[in-house]
């Protein structure tokens, strides 16, 4: 087989071939690293979540997964680049009528799911997510505050446990993932 160009021989190739391999041979790229996002996500950062942080934020994370970002999950962790992290809340932002402040959030919970694979060795490089600009987005509304008559009156209508919900969220001044959270146990 004739080959033409640059690369005729093996030695011309060799260079291409140390280009190619130098993150491998730098340790830079690890077998774990091709997992994809969405593996990665549920069946290692999730879970982790859960054991160590409260109910309230594992199940907002659950909840922010699965409504914005599981469909985007097919990608490995080692090829997911800030260019790619930008795109995808800029798709996000496109297909839903979000505030800035959600699209941050998004961003905070796939910075966290990078800071804890490079922590747990499956990537090592630097964190894709931290350089990514959010996207324009509406300006978040004012939040409305009930007056203890209007609080009072909801009360007196409401059935258990209804009444208990709107009671604790109400007078504790938790926020809807913390209620969310709670757990009557508790």
């Amino acid at each position: 087989m004739e080959c033409g160009g640059a690369y005729r021989s093996k030695k011309s190739v060799r260079t291409l071939a140390d280009e190619f391999l130098e993150p491998f041979n730098r340790g830079m790229i690890t077998p774990q690293s091709s997992i994809m996002l969405k593996d990665f996500v549920e069946t290692r950062y999730l879970p982790f979540v859960e054991t160590n942080k409260r109910p309230s934020t594992y199940r907002g994370y659950q909840n922010m997964w699965k409504r914005y970002l599981l469909e985007h999950g097919e990608i490995a962790l080692r090829d997911f680049r800030t260019m790619d992290g930008e795109d995808l809340l800029s798709v996000i932002a496109s297909e839903e009528e979000l505030t800035c402040t959600t699209l941050a959030h998004i961003k905070a919970f796939l910075s966290g799911v990078f800071r804890y694979a490079k922590r747990q060795g499956v990537i090592n490089s630097e964190n894709p997510m931290r350089d990514v600009m959010l996207p324009k987005a509406k300006a978040p509304g004012e939040t409305y505050a009930y007056s203890l008559e209007e609080i009072n009156s909801a009360l007196s209508i409401l059935a258990e446990p209804a009444a208990a919900v709107v009671a604790t969220a109400a007078f504790t001044g938790a926020r809807k993932g913390e209620i969310r959270g709670m757990l009557w146990e508790n």
